[in-house]
């Protein structure tokens, strides 16, 4: 490769990689916090080339070697390098989610009960969002009705927060989604993912000698936790000492989930 080849290929790598930040595709390649890093490399490469092709026409170096080159193979490495300025692969991680994929997600319509009858009848909030996502029959519509729900109290207003989900991974998940949608407006959102709990609740489990043998083999604490252990998380999380906190599951079982 001759001394011009090289230089003009190192110029237009460098010239690549501005005409990405001016189009502003190189977020598709690397983290915005990089682009001092690209923007300085881009402008060392630049100089650099340019420093090299006007020393070579002011000297005009030999380039008779005793053989003879094939210049059209060199000029293949301009491919890669157009294709990286000119071709916009799609982004990596969430914002490259296609929208069929968005579409697929959403809950299948179907028919819900008909609401209670009276002029304002009580729902709570998770039945509230279930009819107002999937139920073909939009019995919400018109309706003016009553919620339910655990209250979060404020100086000038009081807000309803409580929903309820059975699924401990889908709980954890719509807190990180709350926690990022919510999050620049103060609002935490966290979950709390217990173990076997002392409760009736747990009482097929606790209450079973076999069954309970089981599980505390596989508990390094060797014991059921108490609904004050739960509680203390949550006070914990709703005290000022919890105030950064937000988009986490807690859980709290033992040592159970590392051992299963």
């Amino acid at each position: 490769m001759s001394r011009g080849t090289q230089n003009t290929v190192v110029l237009l790598v460098g010239l690549s990689a501005v005409v990405m930040v001016i189009k502003g595709t190189y977020l598709h390649f690397v983290k915005p916090s990089l682009l001092p890093w690209l923007l300085a490399a881009a402008a060392v490469l630049i100089a650099l080339a340019v420093a090299s092709i006007v020393r070579d026409l002011r000297h005009a170096p030999a380039e008779d070697h005793g053989h003879t080159h094939r210049p059209w193979l060199v000029w293949l490495l301009l491919v890669p390098i157009a294709l990286t300025t000119f071709v916009v692969p799609p982004p990596l991680g969430a914002q490259g989610t296609a929208p069929e994929t968005l579409a697929a997600t959403e809950p299948a319509r179907r028919a819900f009960p008909p609401l209670p009858g009276g002029r304002a009848p009580t729902v709570p909030i998770p039945d509230v969002v279930m009819r107002a996502a999937a139920d073909s029959t939009n019995s919400l519509d018109g309706r003016l009705i009553t919620i339910t729900g655990f209250t979060l109290r404020y100086p000038d207003s009081t807000d309803l927060g409580r929903v309820v989900i059975v699924c401990c991974a889908a709980d954890a998940q719509l807190a990180r989604n709350i926690a990022v949608q919510w999050g620049a407006r103060g609002v935490r959102a966290n979950a709390i993912s217990p173990g076997v709990i002392a409760t009736e609740f747990a009482a097929p489990i606790t209450g079973d000698a076999d069954a309970a043998a089981a599980r505390l083999l596989k508990t390094p604490l060797g014991r059921f936790g108490t609904p004050a252990e739960v509680a203390g998380a949550v006070v914990w999380l709703a005290s000022p000492a919890g105030a950064f906190v937000t988009g986490q599951n807690i859980v709290i079982d033992g040592g159970t989930l590392i051992s299963d």
